[in-house]
């Protein structure tokens, strides 16, 4: 499923402070439809993100009924994009129905050929270069 939309840029503090924009109403509609099939745990879902001319993997979080797609710190500033602007994304998040394909001509719902499509990767927000597991932290020893 891909979703194209424009958004302002806002920040939240929450437990991991992060650069955001909401998914507007319709394009969460469609993202809620698929997501529980799509995700990983506490309703986060795996996307790839296109910012500009920057792509990068992360998680939308669900909040307050809506979702939230996390901006990473590399790619807000390889396109200049500070708190506040208005920017427009593409959101790709694998539906794992659009895999289903039309037996006439061998292509998935969304046009492309099945043989052509690679396989959904698994996305591990660890392997983020901004993910923070407070588990991984070490207090100074006592020493």
């Amino acid at each position: 499923m891909e979703l194209r939309f424009s958004g302002e840029v806002v920040w939240w503090r929450g437990p991991a402070p992060h650069h955001f924009v909401a998914l507007p109403g319709p394009e969460a509609e469609r993202l809620r439809a698929v997501a529980s099939r799509v995700t990983y745990g506490w309703g986060c879902v795996p996307a790839t993100v296109t910012l500009g001319a920057t792509t990068f993997t992360t998680s939308i979080f669900p909040k307050d009924g809506g979702f939230l797609v996390p901006l990473k710190v590399a790619a807000r500033r390889a396109e200049g994009v500070e708190l506040g602007d208005d920017v427009t994304l593409v959101v790709v998040v694998e539906d794992p129905d659009a895999r289903e394909h039309d037996a006439d001509d061998d292509v998935t719902h969304d046009g492309a050929p099945a043989a052509a499509r690679p396989p959904a990767p698994h996305h591990d927000p660890a392997d983020d270069d901004d993910y923070f597991d407070p588990a991984a932290s070490t207090a100074p020893s006592a020493d």
